[in-house]
């Protein structure tokens, strides 16, 4: 399940509601909640006070409710988005890791793969064109191969391609990316 408010900051989620058993149609406490602040978190000073007050006390109702909070690091913005910058995913990675270190979370490094992907091979498109900031297909998929290596272990090897859309050289890229960057993100 997702739950998102368009254009939101994760402070302005009703966390309560959603751990509630009973409430959105979920009858049993989630055992695992993960977190992501908007990209902004990357350029704006203003939200980094905000996100670790925020995440402070969501950490705190979610293990009171019996789940295990998770961070879920976003990717920098690229052109053409006009505040894009190469410092953006090395102040996202100190906030969330930061951030993590202090309550003792697991932070998924989707961010951390994105910037690896690219610097592997530069012609890739993990962002739609239009705005620089909004995953593609194939961003969407590193993204998911991300979630799965930090929470579950090794994606190479999975044959899921979207009904076909992404062909065997982009996966075994994407998944490789995936699971180098978790392992390496892991051991640091």
């Amino acid at each position: 399940m997702s739950i998102t408010i368009s254009n939101g900051g994760l402070h302005e989620h009703s966390l309560e509601s959603y751990l509630t058993p009973g409430k959105l149609h979920i009858n049993e406490p989630f055992n695992v909640v993960i977190l992501q602040e908007g990209s902004a978190l990357g350029w704006d000073g203003n939200r980094e006070s905000l996100f670790k007050n925020t995440i402070s006390n969501y950490v705190r109702k979610i293990r009171e409710a019996g789940g295990e909070p998770v961070l879920y690091m976003t990717p920098a913005y690229v052109k053409p988005h006009e505040l894009a910058n190469e410092d953006m995913t090395d102040r996202l990675n100190r906030i969330y890791t930061e951030t993590a270190n202090e309550h003792d979370l697991l932070v998924i490094p989707v961010g951390l793969a994105f910037a690896e992907a690219y610097k592997k091979k530069n012609d890739i498109k993990l962002h739609k064109d239009f705005d620089g900031t909004h995953p593609s297909l194939l961003g969407s998929i590193l993204a998911s191969c991300t979630v799965y290596a930090s929470i579950f272990g090794n994606p190479i090897g999975n044959q899921y391609n979207y009904f076909g859309k992404i062909c065997k050289e982009d996966l075994d890229f994407i998944q490789t990316i995936a699971f180098e960057t978790v392992k390496k993100y892991v051991s640091s």
